[in-house]
């Protein structure tokens, strides 16, 4: 209860320390003994200390950025099948004179090292490894194509990829559905990959006789020699696929950058395109000609056989070991689709299936043995129709820290967002009485305060 000696500078914090649901400041304020105030002011700035570690460790963990992985498994009617492409492990065929495959082996070894070699006469080498690359033929090269073993495909189906470590390679595209589990509503192919006419040099080319193969996204430009997977002769590979769809949180939280997902020739961002399309305008940058495997750029001339050998291969050797994606400004992509891959092998062709395939290619000269050692085969389909999506995101939110924190002001010294405008009032009306009141009127109250406390 307030007294005439009170002056209104002490009546506001004691209406304070009366009526607040801060824990602690009322006992300090009631207690009458030294010792009990004592033991309070103690607890209260206890309490306090702990108060601020959490709040300070909330913080931290906020701004340390973690994220958490949220994996579902979502089942579906139908999967649209991804895009496939093949290649071969011999880059150069029909070769027509020994000279000819000398300056191949030569132009492989300079594309696969980097190193610089002489005595190129200047042509396109883009026509020339078209030409003289793998060609998708039906029932010459490409012995079977089918999907959903019921629609049949064909060589016209494949658009061809120009590669320079693996030649001329293809791309099956179609947007065909799988509307059932396993083998059989996949894609079925098989190849003859000609392995009597290769042409490449065991010490320095390609030693393997059969196909590698990339299962991608058909918004995603292929990487087979990266992220290739192979098939020899005489076998047949089932490849069981799964889909996962990724969405990466954005920075500082992850690696992904909405804003600079924008490319020049690809509609989709992914991280293979944004790298190639780096790599490509140093190499346009440096050796003043495009590369015959880039695609774009037409405005700008194709290299000739000694700029490929002199500036572009050595170019694209160093770029692979100085500019990743941090110093070409290639980011995680935010939403990304990936194809996990489980491989199978078997025997192809059987005994009875080479007897089958032998009148359909209808050449005396080929024999069951030649089918065994030319012959590869291939199945993509889905195991299972689902769709596995990982989502990151925030391990703590904003919610979640004024939460965290609210929580820690309530069990430390009960305030709630009540209080705070308690706290907000008093040092309102602490500073109008300091600021607002005339000076003359706090000396009256002072001096009555005074001479009232004086005794009689």
């Amino acid at each position: 209860m307030a007294t005439s000696k009170e002056s209104k500078a002490e009546k506001i914090p004691r209406e304070f320390a009366e009526n607040t649901s801060m824990h602690g400041i009322l006992q300090i304020h009631n207690s009458k003994r030294l010792s009990i105030k004592a033991f309070w002011f103690i607890l209260v700035l206890t309490v306090m200390g702990m108060l601020i570690y959490q709040i300070v460790d909330r913080f931290l963990e906020y701004f340390a950025y973690k994220t958490t992985t949220q994996i579902s498994e979502r089942y579906v009617q139908n999967l649209t099948l991804p895009a496939i492409t093949i290649c071969n492990y011999n880059r150069y065929f029909n070769l027509t004179s020994e000279a000819e495959k000398n300056a191949t082996q030569a132009l492989s070894f300079a594309l696969d090292f980097g190193e610089r070699v002489d005595n190129f006469s200047d042509f396109s080498l883009r026509n020339y490894m078209k030409e003289k690359g793998w060609q998708l033929k039906d029932d010459v090269t490409l012995i079977y194509c089918a999907i959903n073993e019921l629609s049949l495909c064909d060589a016209s189906d494949f658009e061809p990829v120009l590669t320079n470590t693996l030649g001329l390679c293809w791309t099956l595209n179609i947007p065909e559905v799988q509307k059932r589990d396993g083998y059989k509503d996949g894609i079925q192919i098989s190849f003859n990959v000609l392995q009597s006419e290769y042409t490449e040099n065991p010490l320095y080319g390609k030693w393997e006789a059969g196909i590698k193969f990339q299962v991608h996204s058909p918004d995603v430009p292929p990487q087979v020699d990266v992220y290739g997977q192979s098939v020899g002769v005489g076998l047949w590979a089932s490849a069981a696929i799964h889909k996962t769809q990724v969405q990466n949180m954005y920075a500082p939280w992850g690696p992904c950058d909405r804003d600079n997902e924008n490319l020049q020739f690809h509609s989709t961002y992914s991280l293979p395109a944004c790298m190639r399309e780096c790599h490509d305008k140093l190499i346009i940058a440096n050796c003043s000609c495009r590369d015959p495997s880039m695609i774009h750029y037409s405005g700008t001339r194709e290299c000739t056989v000694g700029e490929v050998v002199d500036c572009v291969a050595p170019q694209r050797l160093e770029l692979q070991f100085t500019f990743g994606p941090n110093e070409c400004g290639c980011s995680q992509p935010c939403d990304e689709v990936r194809y996990a891959s489980s491989l199978s092998y078997s025997t192809f062709p059987s005994q009875n299936a080479a007897v089958g395939i032998l009148p359909i290619l209808n050449d005396p000269a080929i024999t069951a043995d030649y089918l065994k050692t030319n012959l590869v085969g291939l199945s993509v389909f889905y195991d299972t129709l689902s769709i596995t999506t990982a989502v990151e995101s925030k391990a703590v939110t904003e919610s979640g820290l004024i939460s965290d924190i609210g929580g820690q002001f309530g069990l430390w010294i009960g305030i709630s967002v009540v209080t705070l405008f308690e706290i907000l009032r008093l040092f309102y009306r602490l500073l109008n009485y300091h600021l607002c009141t005339p000076d003359e009127e706090k000396e009256q109250t002072q001096e009555i305060s005074n001479i009232e406390s004086q005794p009689v």
